[in-house]
């Protein structure tokens, strides 16, 4: 036991509801619904509950431990343990607990009395049993024998007052607050059997943990160590509910069962991202000058689905000399001894005619139409990434003497510009 604890309170309402009357009264002052909730409870839990307890004022009061924050008032008091605001109240008060006291005694009615108070056992039937419930739930004193002169103020409303409306009665989730704060108090001084209401900060604690985006369980925040933190319930919670998503997915397509717009959309989004991806892979990234190279090659073969204004073949006939041209410049040029010796054609004009070997007939850029050659001279050459307007070679060149001023140079195939 934690400090020394001597107190035990109620785990249930089983032995208030064994009484009839008793029932019967807290019902009719809504305490029977705050008896119901009261289910179990930890020592050691409120005993650090109480120990991280700070007033701020007479109405409210601040609580931090395990990661936890609360903000403790008696309205947040009413709306978890479902009891009624009313009045507020102070117990310390003696003019009126002694007031309460003559109050509830009418007479002619004996009673014992203790230095302390009344003596529980003195009083008639029902409020002997009545009594000691509201120490039990209520109060929480430790000793259930004395009747304090506080207590009477509740008695006295149950006897006389019950027909009062709820604003009018004394307020429960205030007194609560007001005892919370003196537990705390005391257990600082170093007086650790003070410590009560277990309950009630059972209660507190778990709306707390309820409050978060997955719920946490009071026992697991039980068995946390003393230095223990929230944040680790939290991680593994989170964790463990992102594992439990992908079998309800199975579920679903296997059931058949209609999927949320937002979750369609997020899935949908996905598959997207996913296509991308693949496509991305299958796709052979080029560098500009092999997207230009290639581009060339398919117009090689197909010029007449080539559209691009740079480089369109209108005609076979322009066709067939832009293929020759590529072979012209892909094949090395041999000199006239080799090409003597390849084609096996005679030396001289004599050997052919006397031979009666056909005449060789000329290639290249020295045969063709006067029209051929003027589209040839109009015609774009792009060469290493540049594009420049260059005159095509051809056997019939004006030599530098005869070129007139203004001519663009020949532009040769390494690059280089030539007379």
């Amino acid at each position: 036991m934690p400090g020394g604890f001597i107190r035990r309170e109620p785990t249930d309402s089983s032995k208030l509801r064994e009484n009839h009357e008793v029932v019967e009264l807290f019902t009719r002052v809504h305490w029977i619904a705050f008896c119901d909730k009261l289910q179990g409870y930890d020592d050691e839990v409120a005993e650090e509950f109480l120990q991280a307890l700070r007033v701020k004022s007479k109405t409210e009061a601040t609580v931090n431990f395990r990661g936890l924050s609360l903000t403790l008032t008696p309205r947040y008091i009413s709306q978890i343990t479902e009891l009624p605001m009313g009045l507020p109240w102070e117990k310390d008060e003696r003019k009126l607990s002694q007031q309460a006291k003559k109050e509830f005694f009418p007479p002619g009615e004996e009673f014992s009395e203790d230095k302390n108070g009344v003596r529980r056992t003195s009083l008639l039937p029902p409020w002997d049993e009545v009594s000691l419930q509201i120490l039990r739930y209520i109060t929480c004193e430790g000793r259930f024998s004395i009747i304090y002169g506080y207590q009477f103020q509740l008695l006295t409303e149950l006897r006389h007052h019950s027909d009062l409306p709820v604003e009018k009665r004394l307020s429960i989730p205030y007194f609560l607050l007001q005892s919370l704060m003196e537990c705390a108090t005391k257990l600082k001084e170093g007086i650790p059997d003070q410590v009560a209401h277990h309950g009630v900060i059972k209660l507190l604690v778990e709306d707390t943990l309820h409050s978060y985006k997955v719920p946490l369980a009071w026992e697991a925040f039980r068995n946390l160590t003393k230095d223990g933190d929230i944040k680790m319930l939290t991680e593994e919670r989170s964790s463990s509910s992102s594992e439990d998503k992908e079998p309800v997915a199975k579920k679903r397509k296997e059931t058949g069962q209609k999927t949320t717009p937002s979750v369609q959309k997020k899935e949908k989004k996905q598959k997207q991202i996913k296509k991308d991806a693949e496509e991305r892979i299958e796709t052979p990234i080029y560098t500009a000058r092999e997207r230009r190279l290639q581009v060339r090659a398919e117009q090689a073969e197909k010029p007449h689905l080539s559209i691009s204004t740079s480089s369109v073949l209108a005609t076979k006939s322009q066709a067939k000399v832009h293929t020759e041209k590529q072979a012209k410049v892909a094949t090395p040029v041999a000199t006239g001894k080799q090409k003597r010796v390849s084609t096996g054609s005679p030396k001289t004009i004599k050997e052919r005619v006397s031979t009666g070997s056909p005449k060789v007939p000329k290639t290249g850029a020295s045969t063709g139409s006067h029209q051929r050659k003027k589209q040839r001279r109009k015609r774009l050459i792009f060469w290493k990434g540049r594009q420049q307007l260059c005159w095509p070679p051809s056997a019939r060149q004006p030599s530098h003497e005869k070129r007139g001023r203004g001519r663009p140079l020949y532009i040769s195939k390494q690059g280089g510009a030539s007379e």
